[in-house]
């Protein structure tokens, strides 16, 4: 054998042996248990649906095994990243959470209009809020005073929200006075309570603190409110008193039909109930006892009011009122009423009363003095736009004149027809009051008894 067949025959038997080797590897590996790499994983899942706004609590979810490949993007694995946030969208039972589902904010002070906030995450029940429409059904056309009481009364310390419709009450719906079981109450916007036909209580459709007299002011839950909503005393019905101590707010109200449309009650001391009444219009039942507004206690706000078809607009029995913003408009259908000429917009029988831009819109006498009234009139004005041969009457005191009339105006728009003003007449000659800085036309005026309290030339 020479030497050339030699080389080629030790190659073939080298690549024989590699080959045997590595097959023989191959096999080894094979017949190794290598450990199976799994693609289980565990995650938090809703267990029970779960509302928008709702806070997420440990019962309300889950901790499963699924296959990792079937997870959608960003899913939230860990429990712990989701106990204690809220809902931002509604989820049912087996969804998964993500951080688009889910966030730590929450408003704290709700809106009765939108209950839930542009982020979402506002729930009425989580925020502590009774939701009536859940209990009592509006427009049914029955009588619901009994199960809006009962309401009440079972949930002390809350704020019922009555959502839109009509709810018809046969007897007056009461909150408490006292601090441990007062209410507050939150009508949409289109709330309509209205008396049923055979309404006989003397009192109010609603009576705030009339049960449970309580005294002072730093007591948690002394403060209470009645906000939004129509309440419609469809002229057989006063619409709202407020009773007891307490502070009190009524806001954004529109009151209609009502003989009496807001009685703050309060005793001959001027004792009673502090209540801050602001943006309420009331339309009045067009009968010759009709008030607006009976304010009998001390140390009361009315702001940003618009008043009609009363026979007097207000009427404070208390003293240290303070009143900004009231417009007070004589609207009693077609002319004017047999009793036209005892029509007031504000019949002040207190004293130290506050007034500031408030307007007498056609009523007989614009402000009214009783003997011991001693007001302040800071730009308050009074204007008659029909020609009716009446006499009007700026300011009217029964007795001497001891208030302080400043930058003010008696006017009328029809002077040519007839139509005569007067811008003050009094009882009794005498007393400290003053008259400052007024606008009107002398020529225009009836009567001379200013002329003893005016400091400065009228301007006109």
């Amino acid at each position: 054998m020479n030497v050339k067949n030699i080389k080629i025959t030790l190659c073939c038997l080298a690549l024989c042996i590699l080959a045997c080797i590595s097959f023989v590897s191959c096999d080894a590996i094979a017949d190794e248990s290598a450990p199976e790499v799994s693609s289980k994983v565990e995650v938090v899942r809703v267990l029970e649906n779960i509302d928008k706004g709702v806070k997420i609590t440990n019962a309300k979810i889950e901790v499963v095994s699924v296959d990792k490949d079937s997870l959608p993007p960003a899913t939230i694995l860990s429990k712990d990243e989701v106990i204690g946030k809220y809902a931002k969208i509604d989820m049912i039972a087996g969804d998964y959470f993500t951080p688009v589902k889910i966030t730590d904010k929450r408003p704290e002070t709700p809106s009765a209009d939108d209950p839930t906030e542009d982020d979402g995450v506002l729930n009425f029940k989580d925020a502590g809020y009774v939701i009536v429409s859940d209990y009592v059904k509006a427009d049914t056309g029955t009588d619901v005073s009994d199960a809006i009481q009962k309401l009440i009364d079972e949930n002390p310390n809350k704020t019922l929200y009555f959502p839109d419709g009509v709810y018809l009450i046969s007897k007056p719906i009461t909150t408490s006075a006292d601090p441990s079981k007062s209410v507050s109450l939150e009508l949409s916007n289109y709330a309509h309570f209205k008396p049923t036909e055979d309404w006989s209580s003397e009192e109010a459709m609603f009576r705030l603190g009339a049960t449970d007299m309580a005294e002072g002011i730093v007591n948690e839950g002394n403060y209470y409110s009645l906000t939004g909503g129509i309440i419609d005393g469809n002229k057989i019905a006063d619409a709202i008193s407020v009773e007891n101590a307490g502070i009190v707010s009524l806001r954004y109200i529109s009151i209609k039909g009502a003989v009496v449309g807001i009685h703050v009650k309060g005793d001959e001391q001027g004792r009673g109930p502090r209540t801050d009444i602001h943006t309420v219009n009331i339309v009045g039942s067009l009968t010759l006892d009709s008030i607006g507004a009976l304010i009998e206690s001390n140390g009361n706000t009315l702001t940003n009011m618009r008043i009609a078809s009363n026979q007097i607009a207000i009427k404070l029995c208390g003293s240290d009122n303070f009143l900004r913003n009231l417009h007070p408009l004589y609207i009693f259908g077609s002319g004017f009423s047999e009793g036209y000429m005892e029509s007031v917009a504000f019949y002040d029988e207190g004293t130290r009363n506050f007034y500031d831009n408030c307007y007498n819109d056609q009523f007989a006498i614009g402000f009214y003095m009783s003997k011991d009234t001693a007001s302040v009139y800071d730009c308050c004005f009074n204007y008659w736009y029909s020609p009716n041969y009446y006499v009007h009457i700026g300011f009217s005191a029964e007795g001497q004149f001891n208030s302080i009339i400043r930058s003010t105006s008696v006017d009328t728009n029809h002077a040519s027809s007839g139509t005569r003003c007067e811008f003050l007449i009094v009882g009794e000659k005498g007393g400290k009051g003053i008259i400052q800085a007024v606008y009107f036309n002398p020529e225009q005026v009836s009567d001379d008894a200013y002329l003893d309290y005016i400091v400065d030339e009228p301007i006109y």
